[in-house]
């Protein structure tokens, strides 16, 4: 029988045989701890990485979430900001209305000071004038 097939067949079978009968087992053979250890780790990665919690969808459902949250969060930043800007310039227009009456109030009491130092020299000359011109005894 030594055509296509079986002859095929019985070459595989003999170099099978020659294999096997090369091997000893008069030594016993170490337990495949190694191999299990590392099918273990990529398991436990493979789970990891197929979590529900990591799964694409779940992710792109998160992220969506937390676009929301932000935009939600900067419209209220937005809102902040613009009455505090408002706020700003309420303060700054009454600081200048406040500066301008400091400044009528300055002048006014500049004004009050030399028209009662006039009075005052005034008062002094009538005096001088008034002792003066007393008959002297």
């Amino acid at each position: 029988c030594d055509d296509e097939c079986s002859g095929l067949l019985l070459s595989d079978m003999d170099r099978l045989d020659r294999i096997i009968s090369e091997v000893t087992l008069t030594t016993p053979l170490p337990p495949p701890y190694k191999v299990l250890y590392r099918f273990e780790n990529m398991t436990e990665e493979l789970k990891h990485m197929l979590s529900p919690q990591k799964a694409p969808e779940r992710l792109l459902q998160l992220a969506d979430s937390n676009l929301g949250s932000l935009v939600v969060e900067m419209d209220q930043l937005h809102s902040r900001a613009t009455k505090v800007s408002a706020d700003g310039e309420q303060v700054e227009d009454d600081a200048d209305r406040i500066h301008k009456r400091a400044e009528d109030l300055e002048l006014f009491i500049r004004d009050t000071l030399l028209g009662a130092r006039g009075k005052i020299q005034q008062v002094a000359a009538s005096v001088t004038m008034m002792i003066m011109s007393y008959p002297q005894r």
